[in-house]
C-alpha cells in the first residue's frame, strides 16, 4: 500500500514541478502551490481508483450470481430483478436443505414486493393498499395479494414469485 502511495503521489508531485518549470519558461509567473495540490489531489485520486476498481469488478452482483439458475427457471425473461429474486429463491433453498430454516422470503422477497406493488398501486392507479386492502387485492388478485402481504413465514417458489413480479409489472 505504502509503495503504491508513493508511487503514485511521486508521480503527481513530479508531473506538477514539470507543469511549473514549463509554464515558468514560458513566461508567466505560475503558482507552485497550485499546481503541486492539484499534482496530490490527482494522486490521491489515482490510488483510490487503483484500490478500489478490482474488488468493484470482482463483486459478485446479483444479476451475475447464478446466471445458471436463472436461466434455467426463466422462460425468456431476461429481466435482472427476477434474476435477482431468483438468486434469494435458491438461497432460501440451500438454507432449507441445511436445516436452517429459511427467513430469506420473509426478510428480502416479500418486502420488495409488497414495496414494489404500493408504488405501482399509488403512482398509477391511486390506490393506497394500507387504506384500501380490497381495491388492491381485487387488481392484484387473491393469490398475489396473499403472497406478498401475507405475515406467515414460508417459502415461496420461484414461479410464485415470477408470477407475481409479471402481475405488479402489467399494474
Amino acid at each position: 500500500m505504502r509503495k503504491i502511495l508513493g508511487q503514485h503521489l511521486g508521480v503527481a508531485v513530479l508531473v506538477s514541478l514539470l507543469a511549473i518549470a514549463a509554464f515558468g519558461l514560458a513566461g508567466t509567473q505560475p503558482k507552485p502551490l497550485w499546481f503541486v495540490g492539484t499534482g496530490l489531489a490527482f494522486g490521491f485520486v489515482s490510488v483510490a481508483l487503483r484500490l478500489v476498481a478490482p474488488q468493484v469488478l470482482e463483486t459478485s452482483w446479483p444479476s451475475r450470481q447464478d446466471e445458471k439458475f436463472a436461466e434455467s427457471r426463466s422462460s425468456g425473461n431476461s429481466d435482472n430483478r427476477t434474476q435477482f429474486l431468483a438468486t434469494w429463491v435458491q438461497e432460501s433453498d440451500r438454507e432449507r436443505r441445511a436445516g436452517e430454516g429459511s427467513m430469506t422470503f420473509t426478510r428480502r422477497i416479500r418486502p420488495m414486493l409488497l414495496e414494489l406493488t404500493t408504488s405501482r398501486l399509488v403512482h398509477r392507479h391511486g390506490i393506497d393498499p394500507e387504506l384500501e386492502p380490497d381495491r388492491a387485492r381485487e387488481l392484484l388478485g387473491d393469490q398475489v395479494w396473499t403472497l406478498i402481504t401475507g405475515t406467515e413465514a414460508r417459502t415461496a417458489s420461484f414461479a410464485e414469485i415470477e408470477q407475481a413480479v409479471q402481475t405488479i409489472e402489467k399494474l
